[in-house]
């Protein structure tokens, strides 16, 4: 990768889906009552969301993405493989099914939180490949920035 000029790690910081897991973690404590492979299994869940993790970069060759542990490797989309892009508002339920990698008529999307992202829309493709992000502007501008040059 060339000179990074955006980057962006999310996780999955949502405090309802944590209260969920923390709720189920204390009812099977205390159904099973100290079961270890139930209570294993109750806190797998925890563990992965913990590690779970949207790597976003953006150099002068293109967007370099990874979704940590699902992704073994980076994955890249060269600018000159992007038709356009758009900064979108979206529903992560109702246009993509939820969070996490995921895929719907509208395209794919990669999305942690929130409802704000970057639509990648290629120009050998008709599907688009959506970033949810946190700092969609900053990645917009940036894209924009770089198409130009």
């Amino acid at each position: 990768m060339k000179e990074l000029v955006f980057i962006e790690k999310q996780k999955f910081h949502q405090i309802w889906i944590w209260g969920i897991l923390i709720i189920s973690l204390i009812a099977s404590l205390i159904t099973t009552k100290g079961n270890l492979g139930i209570l294993l299994a109750s806190i797998l869940p925890m563990v992965f969301l913990y590690i779970l993790s949207l790597n976003v970069k953006i150099s002068k060759s293109g967007i370099h993405y990874q979704f940590l542990p699902l992704h073994r490797k980076v994955y890249s989309i060269k600018l000159d493989e992007i038709d356009r892009f758009e900064e979108i508002t979206y529903s992560p339920i109702r246009d993509y099914g939820g969070w996490g990698i995921r895929y719907s008529f509208k395209g794919k999307a990669y999305n942690v939180s929130g409802n704000k992202g970057v639509k990648i829309y290629l120009k050998n493709s008709k599907k688009s490949i959506l970033f949810g992000s946190q700092r969609s502007n900053e990645f917009a501008s940036v894209l924009d920035n770089l198409m130009r040059q």
